[in-house]
């Protein structure tokens, strides 16, 4: 086998392997995304104890200690306590959120980036085999024609 037909095989091979591995990329891709339940989750309380917050807030207070009691804390001490809690929960689901997202545009980037080697190991490989094909069919057509019988007149 001649160098340039080693060097075809090569590159198809490598395109072959890339085409795997961007398969592993693409099933990685599509993995369920649990941060994103609990950055939902952590928001909705957040926000409706700071709507409770700031609805007491309007309340007079010597009703507000009796409406904070009624929503299960002891005072408003108790409220901010539970509230800045919540949002630090909030503020790490966030985080790890952001990490997932991060590692998802570093395995997109991988994805990309292999599927176009892949492409272009697969347009070279493709080059390189209709060149040979074609320098094959040049060979062809310069040998000369196969020489036939030369019939000799007879005499007759």
């Amino acid at each position: 086998m001649k160098i340039s037909h080693l060097a075809t095989v090569l590159l198809l091979s490598v395109s072959t392997i890339a085409s795997i591995g961007s398969i592993g990329f693409v099933a990685q891709q599509f993995t369920v995304q649990r941060s994103a339940v609990r950055v939902v989750a952590n928001t909705v309380v957040v926000e409706r104890m700071q709507g409770m917050s700031d609805a007491l807030a309007h309340i007079p207070d010597g009703e507000r200690h009796a409406a904070v009691v009624g929503y299960g804390f002891t005072g408003d001490k108790d409220l901010e306590a539970a509230l800045m809690a919540k949002r630090r929960e909030l503020e790490t689901s966030q985080n790890a959120r952001a990490e997932e997202l991060a590692t998802n545009d570093k395995r997109l980037a991988m994805l990309l980036a292999a599927c176009g080697f892949n492409a272009i190991v697969t347009i070279m490989s493709a080059l390189a085999l209709y060149e040979l094909a074609a320098s094959q069919r040049r060979r062809a057509l310069d040998r000369p024609a196969p020489a036939e019988s030369i019939t000799r007149p007879t005499a007759a």
